[in-house]
């Protein structure tokens, strides 16, 4: 009998419901076996039986047997007392047994072995608690003859709260409701949670208004499914009412509640009124609510202090106060302080080591899987140590470690990590799974993600496996296939899915492809649907019409926004540098200045860069703004904001400062510094520090194509053809390849794409046509095709031959033969644009009447009647 005593033969298989009917009809009565023959023990006395029971209940029950304590003509106290301490030890089985050999039931039989059910049974047994319950319930009214108590409808009340069966808990409500127990408070409040527990909040509240008398329990269920729900508001509005009726006062589950909302929701004024509360009515020394109160200072308090005040006042702690305090450190970043109450714990559980797993994720550090001092192991680590001590695995525990391997980025160790999930047979969740769907993105398995999101089957977490998806696009900079992608879910899903963060993800993928008609509905769709009140879609949208070009819709919605932050200043300073308005950067800085802004270091970098393109030599401006940054702001320069000093001075003809400077600086001058001033010498033509700058650069990133493409280049200029050959010849020998010229325009919501030469599209016999018209009547005009952009060695006519058809020139053909009366091209390139295509498009402007816009790497150039925005 696995484990029981054989003190009573095998009962005959107990009955299962298959249906449920208000009426619970059909029981026949079970049988009740004969009990095993007894000694001439003596009787032992029912008090007597009551105490051995509560100290053994195996030995009282065997003691009962033999003294005859139990036997056919026993009354049901006997019985009932050795089976409630079965029941207090968890033996529902050996209960069970008790009940069904039992001579004689009487209503406590039932009652007790129903809330046994409710307490003990597990969902996967052989019989489930809601419909053992039912079957006792059928049987003690129809077999028995016996009338429920209000013990009993708790105990059915409790069991369907807890088995999630509203169904079942309906009916009982009918029948407790017929008997008159429904009125009683007991039986009420146990309604009332039953419909909490089921998720039918509806019929909690209108159980709750039809109450004649209510507690605090009865307030505290409801209280605690709004928490649930959500309604945060609510919950303190139904607080408020709880104390204008006078004659109830809050106890620990109210304002654990209560905290667990401010939390969650209305935020910190209100928790901190919640403490007062606690503290004014002698509940804050308990030990839930200090619990509560160590949680919601985790998440809204000032400093960590808030947190270790309220554990230090506790005066009994458990493992939940111990856990909320290393949370604490974590949600603070103090990781290491963190360990050290891991290492002081008195005990710990899997929640614990759960709360350490998620800290590290939180914290980033789930690369490290070293040992820190005497405590668990970090990130990975502490996996290993949880698996190996036997501690249980669950749903938070393996979303944890995920989270943890794609942090890592280690393709590995994700896919053993992977492996283990599938062998221990870890259920499968929303949230575990769209985290291994991010972790194999990670770590270099995009092809796996893709599978797994294939079979996808969970609605609540779908928006978030999208997003995976999308995100791995942008980060290996596909933005055409995140956009393929962001299409294709709208197709298939709609616009519910599209949150605060997915909308703000698509924002820039527009901005990065320069896709402005489709960053112009995402507009429109942030505004119906509420999310531009967000002030990241907000800053999303400004720094999209930033790259895009479109500056007057990024003012526009820059002065309408309510409140800014030091993001939106910053993508209004992007805004106008991708345009070359130096300038009125310049008045932006100072608008700031008076605004009281503080600006950071990526602040810094864009206005130093912007005094490269002032209508006036602004290098005295550039060099108090660097000054400035550590003696006014605090704030060190770092490799960027030298680099961009560097190309500020010799954009200004300053070499000899922008060497000096290079030479002065505190730290080793990297290949960005020397790659700055190199840019630089394109302006004015410096070939004695063009040279020096190559030189450096060659030595620090030997292996860099770029540095091959750059000395190729350089030995061309000079004539030295077969020395640029060899240059090239050895880059692709090392199997190094340059990043290929590309060109792409928009029309009918796609992306269109070009290389130089480029025959792939289905209408490249058109548009070589048209660009051949259309070079002639430019050469008409005036332009002159520069072939000293061609750096191969190879005759006049074939270096005419590579210019004429860039991918610049292949892109803005097809756009101009798409585009309608009065619409702007718009171009995007992903490297600079040489100097030849510069002048055939100032030319093409002129010929066809057309505004051209392209981007390329230095930013925007706005062609239009034969001139270019910047000048050149």
């Amino acid at each position: 009998m696995n484990g029981h005593l054989h003190l009573i033969p095998s009962t005959p298989p107990r009955l299962h419901l298959t249906s449920l009917s208000p009426t619970f009809l059909s029981f026949p009565p079970a049988p009740c076996p004969h009990p095993p023959p007894h000694g001439p023990h003596p009787r032992l006395p029912l008090r007597s039986v009551a105490v051995a029971a509560a100290a053994d209940p195996r030995a009282a029950h065997a003691a009962a047997v033999k003294s005859g304590a139990l036997g056919p003509s026993s009354d049901a106290r006997t019985a009932n007392a050795v089976m409630c301490a079965y029941l207090r030890v968890g033996r529902l089985g050996d209960a069970r047994d008790v009940f069904d050999w039992m001579p004689a039931r009487d209503a406590a039989s039932y009652s007790a072995l129903i809330s046994g059910y409710a307490r003990l049974a597990g969902g996967s047994g052989s019989v489930t608690a809601t419909v053992a319950s039912a079957e006792l319930l059928g049987r003690m009214r129809l077999a028995d003859g016996l009338l429920p108590t209000e013990y009993t409808f708790v105990g059915l009340f409790t069991a369907c709260a807890r088995r999630g069966n509203p169904r079942l808990g309906t009916q009982v409500h009918a029948l407790a409701a017929k008997s008159g127990h429904s009125s009683l408070l007991l039986v009420a409040n146990a309604i009332l949670g039953m419909y909490v527990k089921c998720g039918r909040f509806g019929d909690a509240m209108r159980a709750f208004d039809g109450m004649d008398r209510r507690d605090v329990s009865s307030w505290n269920a409801v209280l605690a499914g709004l928490v649930e729900l959500g309604r945060h508001d609510e919950a303190f509005e139904m607080f408020g009412e709880m104390r204008a009726s006078g004659n109830v006062r809050a106890d620990r589950f109210s304002l654990s509640a209560l905290l667990t909302a401010a939390g969650e929701g209305v935020g910190q004024l209100q928790g901190e009124a919640v403490h007062a509360l606690s503290f004014k009515s002698g509940l804050e020394t308990d030990l839930s609510v200090g619990n509560a109160l160590i949680g919601f200072y985790a998440e809204h308090g000032a400093s960590v202090e808030d947190v270790v005040s309220v554990f230090q006042r506790m005066p009994v702690k458990d493992v939940i106060s111990w856990t909320g305090l290393l949370n604490g450190y974590m949600e603070f970043g103090l990781v290491d302080m963190a360990l050290d109450v891991f290492e002081r714990m008195p005990q710990r559980n899997f929640v614990t080591y759960n709360a350490v797993l998620t800290g590290f994720c939180r914290n980033k550090e789930g690369v490290r899987a070293t040992f820190a001092k005497k405590a668990g192991l970090r990130g990975l680590g502490l996996f290993r140590q949880m698996v190996e001590d036997g501690l249980e695995i669950s749903d938070v525990t393996v979303t944890g470690v995920l989270n943890a391997c794609a942090i890592a980025a280690d393709r590995k160790v994700s896919e053993q990590v992977h492996a283990f999930v599938i062998k221990c047979g870890c259920v499968s969740s929303p949230w575990s799974d769209a985290a291994l769907i991010d972790m194999c993105i990670k770590c270099g398995r995009s092809g796996d993600a893709h599978l797994l999101f294939e079979q996808w089957q969970h609605e609540e977490s779908f928006h978030i496996a999208w997003n995976s998806l999308l995100l791995a696009s942008v980060r290996g900079g596909e933005y055409e296939k995140a956009l393929s992608t962001f299409l294709q879910m709208f197709r298939s899903s709609g616009a519910e899915f599209i949150d605060e963060f997915m909308l703000t993800s698509v924002l820039g993928v527009c901005g990065s492809l320069g896709f402005a008609e489709l960053g112009k509905q995402m507009h429109t769709f942030a505004a119906k649907s509420g999310l531009l009140s967000a002030r990241g879609v907000g800053n999303a949208i400004i720094s999209m019409y930033g790259k895009c070009g479109e500056l007057k819709d990024a003012i526009s919605l820059f002065e309408r926004m309510s409140c800014r932050d030091l993001v939106s200043w910053n993508a209004m300073i992007t805004a106008h540098l991708l345009l070359h308005q130096g300038d009125d950067i310049l008045k932006i800085w100072s608008e700031m200045e008076r605004s009281m802004v503080r600006p950071d270091s990526i602040t810094f970098l864009l206005v130093i860069s912007a005094c490269s393109h002032t209508s006036s030599d602004s290098t005295d401006k550039c060099r108090k703004l660097f000054l400035s940054m550590p003696s006014t702001y605090g704030i060190e320069p770092a490799m960027e904001h030298y680099a961009a000093f560097v190309y500020v001075l010799g954009c200004w003809g300053r070499f000899d400062e922008a060497e000096q400077l290079i030479g002065g600086m505190p730290l080793q001058p990297g290949a960005l510094v020397w790659r700055s001033l190199l840019d630089s010498c394109s302006k004015h033509s410096n070939m004695a520090v063009r040279r020096r700058a190559m030189k450096h650069l060659l030595a620090l990133e030997p292996q860099d194509p770029s540095t091959y493409v750059l000395t190729s280049n350089l030995l061309s200029e000079s004539a030295r053809w077969r020395s640029s050959e060899n240059t090239r010849l050895e880059m692709y020998e090392k199997g190094m390849r340059k990043i290929p010229a590309r060109s792409w325009t928009f029309h009918g919501n796609m992306v269109h794409s070009f290389f130089a030469r480029d025959k792939s599209h289905p209408q490249s016999r058109d548009i070589y046509a048209g660009l051949d018209v259309l070079i002639l009547e430019c050469i008409k005009a005036g332009y002159e095709p520069d072939t000293t952009f061609v750096l191969h060695d190879v005759e006049e006519y074939q270096k005419r031959h590579f210019l004429m058809y860039h991918s610049m020139k292949l892109a803005s053909m097809y756009g101009l033969l798409m585009a309608g009366p009065g619409q702007t091209i718009r171009v995007v390139k992903n490297i600079r644009m040489c100097g030849d295509c510069h002048s055939f498009l100032e030319h093409a402007s002129a010929a066809t009447g057309k505004v051209i816009s392209v981007r390329d790497s230095s930013g925007f150039h706005i062609f239009r009647g034969g001139k270019c925005s910047c000048s050149q």
